[in-house]
């Protein structure tokens, strides 16, 4: 928590306005039209208002305003802007500090900028980051930089600014009266406000809350999805307006008959396909083997022709030995051919084992003739056989080979040709099924679409539903209601007072009966004393807070200067004398530790003008007497 030290106002060849606060209780009191509530206005623009709400002539000539803050340790911060509008700029010293420096370097020149002093944005504009008064004051505060608050039904969130917690610190003449709610003060969008008092009251900000899209990006999205639609429709329309729907069925069970028709009959050409090119394979093989057999037959048998050839010569041979050796004793003599002796008649001997007799050689060639002709009969027997062999497999070649032909003019000449037509047939109705099936999905899906469409129509045109936030803090309210009935007990309300807040109003009911049911007077009271009451109530509890208010007129309604005819009140208007006086003495016991700034025209009894801090304006026809007539000093 902070308060307010020094508000001043400086001008060039001006005498500085100033006034100096204390920790606790302050009084600023005297005549109307002293700069009481304009010391409010000061701070209020100071403290990023978009302008000064109320000029005054007095201060016409002036060209800058200040404002000091102290902090819980008494670390001070200095605010400092321009009256006639612009940015802010904040140091970390006291006024008197900065101003020393800068009339020390140039007293004739006050334009001097301290390197010390910080650019503040009066107000933060779209996503900007930059440092602004909040980001300055809030951390002053004890309260974090950047505090996240609902600002809609719809949870988006924003940075809670010193400009929103204002209505609970500063509450000038015209907001003390009002029959509104203390708390909120924009006509626009009060959920902020709201989520600020929550926020008061529990020190817990609405960061991390899931936002809900808002009814604009929902209906936004909705129309992007309408016409996405329409985009996807238009030409699906402009396919099918030429379609009949039921015809399209006919067509398509019709297609499906002639396919399944086709599909058989390309089914059966498959199968004799398959069945002749089975046969032709197996007379392919046949003519194959023929081929084998035949070559191998015609082998044996030129072999066997060539040994029967040979058989024959060795017959002939052996006719010839066995001949000679019938004529073998009429020879004429000559040498022997086993000895090589001359035969002379008489007998000689050969070696051993080369004896000679002409019977046993005719016998031996007749027994050796007898078996050659036994294996020329078997060899000729044999080759009978590989003859008739030979003719077989050249008859099973023929055979195979017209069967591979006749096989071969059916694949080519009658199958494959019914089986293009079929297939050629069957393809061109696939296709037009194909492109029928797509008209008939294109037909569903615009169906789809135009439902879907409709139901976005719909739900474009149903009201939003709002979310459900929960409320305030039950047990907090409780807890200021009865700080805010101590307050009034203080200030000689009826000891049976009961206080409710009543969360749809954001206001407080004293005793069943509205704030804004009561006249002016009691109204103020009662604005006061919940203002009040939250400064203690978050002292008490350490939830955030500025740890300063400043009331104006807290007990005048209707304000006149010295010397003029005193105004009537109305009855109802009026503050009981009792609740006046508790008022200044419970002011009085302010705790030091926060501040309470009163700006009225009534003034405190005079046992409590020590306790009180009072500074008294007596007004222009008061100033000869050595008081202060306001808080802007006469230059002229």
């Amino acid at each position: 928590m902070a308060r307010i030290v020094e508000i001043r106002l400086t001008g060039d060849g001006l005498e500085d306005a100033l006034i100096r606060f204390e920790p606790g209780p302050n009084v600023v009191t005297g005549d109307s039209d002293t700069g009481k509530s304009y010391l409010l206005r000061l701070i209020d623009y100071v403290l990023g208002a978009k302008e000064l709400t109320k000029i005054i002539d007095e201060a016409s000539d002036y060209g800058t305003a200040w404002l000091e803050f102290a902090d819980e340790r008494g670390a001070p911060l200095t605010l400092e802007r321009h009256l006639t509008g612009g940015n802010v700029r904040a140091y970390p010293r006291t006024i008197e500090e900065v101003l020393l420096e800068i009339r020390s370097a140039n007293p004739n020149d006050q334009a001097l900028v301290p390197g010390d002093a910080e650019k503040l944005l009066w107000s933060r504009q779209g996503k900007s980051v930059q440092p602004d008064v909040t980001s300055k004051v809030f951390p002053l505060f004890g309260m974090p930089e950047n505090v996240m608050v609902r600002a809609n039904a719809d949870g988006e969130t924003q940075r809670l600014s010193i400009r929103t917690l204002l209505p609970i610190v500063l509450v000038d003449e015209e907001s003390i009266i009002t029959e509104g709610s203390p708390i909120l003060r924009s006509g626009f969008s009060q959920t902020p406000e709201k989520r600020m008092f929550s926020y008061v009251l529990t020190g817990k900000d609405d960061r991390g809350i899931v936002q809900r899209e808002s009814r604009e990006t929902v209906s936004a999205r909705i129309q992007a999805q309408r016409d996405l639609i329409d985009e996807l429709l238009a030409p699906l329309n402009e396919r099918l307006k030429d379609r009949v729907e039921s015809e399209e069925d006919r067509s398509i069970d019709q297609l499906e008959d002639t396919i399944g028709s086709l599909s058989d009959a390309l089914a059966a050409n498959t199968g004799q396909r398959s069945r002749l090119r089975q046969r032709r394979a197996e007379n392919y093989q046949l003519v194959l083997k023929s081929e084998t057999q035949i070559a191998a037959v015609d082998g044996l048998l030129t072999r066997y022709r060539l040994l029967d050839e040979r058989y024959v010569s060795d017959l002939q041979r052996l006719d010839f030995i066995a001949e000679s050796a019938h004529y073998y004793d009429a020879l004429q003599e000559s040498v022997c051919p086993m000895c090589d002796q001359a035969f002379g008649g008489q007998e000689h001997h050969h070696p051993e084992g080369a004896k000679f007799k002409a019977e046993e050689v005719h016998a031996s060639a007749s027994a050796e003739a007898a078996k050659i002709r036994g294996l020329q009969a078997d060899l000729k027997s044999t080759i009978r056989d590989l003859v008739e062999r030979d003719e077989y497999w050249r008859v099973q070649k023929e055979t195979a080979s017209k069967a591979l032909e006749i096989i071969d003019h059916q694949l080519d000449s009658a199958l494959a040709p019914a089986r293009a037509t079929v297939r050629n047939s069957l393809n061109e109705l696939v296709q037009k099924r194909l492109e029928l099936e797509s008209a008939r999905a294109a037909r569903l899906e615009a169906s789809r679409l135009a439902e879907l469409k409709a139901r976005l129509d719909q739900e474009l045109s149903q009201p939003a539903t709002k979310s459900t936030w929960a409320g305030l803090d039950p047990m907090a309210l409780t807890d200021l209601c009865r700080e805010i009935e101590g307050v009034l007990k203080e200030w000689s309300w009826k000891d049976d007072v009961r206080v409710e807040f009543q969360e749809d109003r954001y206001d407080i009911k004293v005793n069943g009966k509205l704030r804004r049911s009561h006249g002016k007077g009691f109204r103020a009271v009662m604005h006061a004393a919940m203002t009040i009451a939250i400064l203690r109530y978050c002292k008490k509890n350490g939830t955030p807070h500025s740890g300063f208010v400043v009331l104006d007129s807290p007990l005048t309604t209707v304000k006149q200067r010295s010397g003029q005819t005193a105004a009537e009140v109305a009855e109802k208007d009026q503050i009981l004398p009792a609740i006046e006086l508790s008022f200044w003495e419970s002011l009085a016991k302010t705790d030091p530790s926060v501040q309470v700034i009163v700006l009225d025209n009534k003034e405190p009894p005079l046992d409590l003008l020590n306790e009180l801090n009072v500074q008294l304006f007596v007004g222009p026809d008061g100033a000869g007497s050595g008081l202060r007539a306001g808080f802007v000093p006469p230059n002229r």
